[in-house]
């Protein structure tokens, strides 16, 4: 009998709480600004997102910047950056990319230890439109004997 009670309780309870709205107004007038503030998010727009280092001998080191503007309608934030290989690093700016401006991934490429055709991928994860982004550096490393 006791549980019985708390349940009626706990649901009379939970059923006030939806209904109640602190300025009066129906339960649809407070949550369509926050549906919109929440929708509005950054938008990556890379000058190009393939780059490809050509060939290189075995040992050498190669970098590229992928630079980016932020098309979208909020700041950008990249949380962290992953590659399909230790051989590639990253490197980024931890601050937020406002709307309309410049950001950049710096990628730099090791291949020593490497031969042969060359497809690494660097995925960005980000509170943007695209949660996962996307970039790929290919080449060919050759091999002196």
């Amino acid at each position: 009998m006791r549980h019985l009670i708390l349940y009626m309780a706990a649901a009379t309870l939970m059923a006030a709480a939806c209904t109640s709205q602190p300025n009066g107004g129906s339960s649809s007038a407070g949550t369509t600004t926050e549906a919109v503030d929440s929708a509005l998010k950054g938008s990556f727009k890379f000058d190009t997102t393939v780059y490809n280092f050509g060939t290189l001998l075995e040992g050498e080191q190669v970098s590229h910047e992928f630079g980016y503007t932020n098309v979208g309608d909020a700041d950008i934030v990249i949380s962290k950056i992953e590659t399909s290989c230790g051989c590639t690093v990253p490197e980024y700016d931890k601050d937020p990319v406002k709307p309309g401006e410049r950001g950049s991934v710096r990628v730099r490429f090791d291949s020593n230890g490497k031969g042969g055709t060359q497809y690494k991928t660097i995925r960005i994860f980000s509170n943007s439109k695209e949660d996962i982004f996307e970039l790929v550096i290919t080449g060919e490393v050759k091999n002196e004997l």
